[in-house]
């Protein structure tokens, strides 16, 4: 008999993770379902970490990750890693292991056989694949005998109308094992089933903005069965093109989606807040580097514990 997650995690005493580039605790949502205690995150965004630790009553350490030692990451059987991405998009140029944000990452793979974690879990954009970074962690993952999956997964595979696709990877040792992959297909929700009833007249894009970038936008009819989002980036806020979606407006003009709307996209609970210090574009910004809840969720779900 297959050994679901929430009892592979509970036989496993309360699994303990820790969380690499925390951001606003997209892994700390997931875990609280699944029995897992978040023992350390590590973030250095201010806002970030003020935002987690409202949430999760969690201290994220602020810390350069370049050079972390292994000696100052708690025990844990869980890794979860969700580093810039950056160095493997195209607005970065796809510098790859020559691009500096890519040296935190470059050393945590360094500490994972020195750590050995039974599992880790690691989120990026699909440019990441066959990156020469993408190539280290693998070499590191198998020189140390972990089990591996890869998968894509996006919001619309859960049924969520917004399209933010991304690449992960999972690895397990010891007496965990994988589950093979198989990618969800959950009943398409309509979007106005996430948007707000009464949206703030803030939110409206000027005119001015409109009319000098009206036609790069992306903007969607709510109204429309079908309709869907597009991936929003931590330049939103700026409200430029490709940074993501806008809801048209029956006068003819556009609004910005707002942070709840998009906190209820990425499947963030409903009693998810941001600290008041912290700007609506601030808030825009964090959402823009954060993660699907509901993929991490499925991801933990390939985790089993062994019954050798």
């Amino acid at each position: 008999m297959r050994v679901s997650t929430v009892q592979a995690i509970t036989d496993f005493k309360a699994a303990r993770a820790v969380e690499f580039f925390s951001g606003i605790g997209a892994f700390a949502q997931a875990a609280r379902a699944l029995n897992i205690e978040v023992v350390a995150a590590f973030d250095q965004s201010q806002s970030a970490n003020l935002t987690y630790r409202l949430n999760y009553r969690l201290e994220p350490k602020a810390r350069n990750l370049d050079s972390l030692d292994f000696k100052e990451i708690p025990e844990a059987e869980i890794w979860w890693m969700s580093p810039p991405c950056t160095p493997f998009s195209v607005r970065g140029k796809r510098r790859d292991e020559e691009d500096p944000r890519a040296i935190s990452f470059l050393n945590l793979i360094k500490q994972i056989g020195r750590c050995l974690p039974a599992a880790l879990l690691v989120e990026n954009v699909s440019g990441f694949v066959g990156s020469q970074v993408h190539k280290r962690l693998r070499e590191e993952l198998a020189f140390c005998r972990y089990a591996v999956c890869e998968v894509d997964l996006c919001p619309t595979d859960f049924g969520v109308p917004m399209r933010r696709p991304r690449h992960f990877v999972v690895a397990s040792r010891q007496r965990w094992q994988l589950k093979v992959p198989e990618i969800p297909r959950w009943p398409a929700v309509e979007l106005g089933h996430y948007l707000d009833r009464e949206p703030d007249a803030a939110l409206t894009v000027e005119n001015e903005i409109m009319q000098r970038y009206g036609r790069g936008f992306d903007i969607v009819d709510s109204a429309y069965s079908a309709a869907y989002l597009t991936c929003f980036t931590s330049g939103y806020w700026r409200c430029r093109k490709a940074s993501g979606s806008l809801i048209a407006l029956p006068n003819g003009g556009a609004r910005r989606v707002s942070p709840p709307e998009i906190q209820r996209l990425l499947g963030f609970c409903p009693d998810f807040q941001f600290p008041e210090s912290i700007s609506l574009p601030g808030r825009w910004r964090l959402l823009g580097n954060s993660v699907d809840v509901r993929a991490v969720e499925y991801l933990l779900n390939l985790l089993e514990l062994s019954g050798a």
